[in-house]
């Protein structure tokens, strides 16, 4: 818990210093693909009262849509917030992260350039089973990727957003007891930014 206190703190600091020193604000959307790997696990009982343990991994893929508004805070550094959507088979997704990107231009005209950061945020999941209530959990991360400035009010950026999950329910009946985690979440994404 030390580690993603330190996160959210370091990312919350930078945001908040953003309106001071910015320079361009930009607003933008993307679309991409999103694994939910999900962890279980069953323990049963039989009429012999002998443990019965077993378990499961499984990986949903479905795609995700975001939204973004921030700036940049010179050449080579952004900070941003996110809204983004996700939905599959076991649960839907709403995040809202705060992100930090470092950006490395890549030639001489600046044109293109790779970036690397952190997020941080919250992530509601509203699963898909009337039994399970929906749940507010951090979520915490990194994302790189490479982006291309078309012209000076749009760029464009092809990325990799990995997310660490912390949701977990457990519950038992007459047969046993179990439970189910989202372990992460990894993103592949295409987006577009106007600056203003």
């Amino acid at each position: 818990m030390k580690t993603k206190s330190l996160v959210l703190a370091a990312v919350i600091a930078t945001a908040m210093s953003a309106p001071t020193m910015a320079a361009d604000w930009f607003i933008g959307g993307g679309v991409g693909a999103q694994q939910n790997t999900y962890k279980g696990s069953y323990q049963g009982v039989d009429p012999e009262f002998n443990g019965d343990y077993s378990s499961a991994r499984e990986t949903e893929n479905n795609e995700f849509y975001e939204f973004r508004v921030g700036t940049y805070l010179n050449d080579s550094s952004r900070v941003y917030g996110t809204y983004s959507y996700n939905s599959d088979d076991a649960a839907r997704q709403q995040s809202l992260m705060v992100s930090y990107d470092y950006l490395v231009g890549l030639g001489a005209s600046n044109k293109l350039n790779w970036f690397i950061g952190a997020t941080a945020g919250v992530n509601h999941i509203s699963p898909d089973f009337d039994e399970v209530s929906s749940k507010d959990r951090f979520v915490w991360g990194g994302q790189t990727g490479l982006m291309y400035k078309i012209n000076d009010k749009l760029s464009t950026e092809l990325g990799y957003r990995y997310l660490k999950q912390d949701y977990k329910v457990s519950g038992s009946d007459a047969g046993g007891s179990g439970s189910i985690k989202l372990q992460d979440s990894q993103q592949l994404y295409l987006a577009v930014d106007y600056r203003f």
